[in-house]
């Protein structure tokens, strides 16, 4: 069969991508994964809505039980995906930039462990105006604000069973 046709049967029917619209949410860490593409390395976290609200005056956000990605292109340092994912990363966890420095300590949410996996966080996507450029008007594009979330007893719980279900370590041995 025709390698195209299976790569478009195989894949998630979408509109639009998978990215978030604008609004507030709380997300659910599905998995996180680098990508080789034709536009260079990108950094990709699959995240599942568990509650959004609309901005004020906004559209509607993107609902409950949705998958959504958060995506940055890495090839281009002057364009700071790799800085903004690793914001991401380090808000999710808790964690400061010092312990992120070394890419052995990144390692482990993007290897089999999955360190983030079924981990929360909080997300405001907000529209944010690029400047404009040889006449053009600039776009409008998806900001994001992260913020952590410190997991109370019951969603600690949560997230271990999730992660024995998942068939992943327990979240210590996993950010060990």
């Amino acid at each position: 069969m025709n390698n195209a046709l299976t790569k478009i049967a195989t894949a998630q029917a979408a509109t639009g991508g998978r990215y978030p619209r604008f609004g507030r949410y709380l997300l659910e860490v599905e998995v996180i994964r680098t990508k080789e593409g034709f536009k260079g390395d990108s950094a990709i976290a699959e995240l599942k809505v568990r509650e959004s609200e609309p901005l004020a005056g906004g559209e509607s956000p993107s609902r409950p039980g949705e998958t959504v990605d958060y995506v940055e292109n890495l090839s281009d340092q002057k364009k700071g995906g790799g800085g903004r994912f690793k914001s991401f990363l380090m808000t999710l966890v808790g964690a400061d930039e010092h312990e992120f420095a070394n890419p052995a300590a990144l390692k482990k949410f993007f290897d089999e462990r999955q360190a983030g996996t079924h981990l929360l966080i909080r997300c405001e996507v907000f529209p944010k105006q690029l400047p404009a450029k040889e006449g053009h008007a600039g776009k409008v594009i998806s900001g994001y604000r992260w913020s952590h979330v410190e997991l109370n007893d019951e969603q600690l719980a949560q997230v271990e069973h999730a992660r024995k279900a998942s068939k992943l370590p327990v979240l210590t041995d996993a950010l060990a």
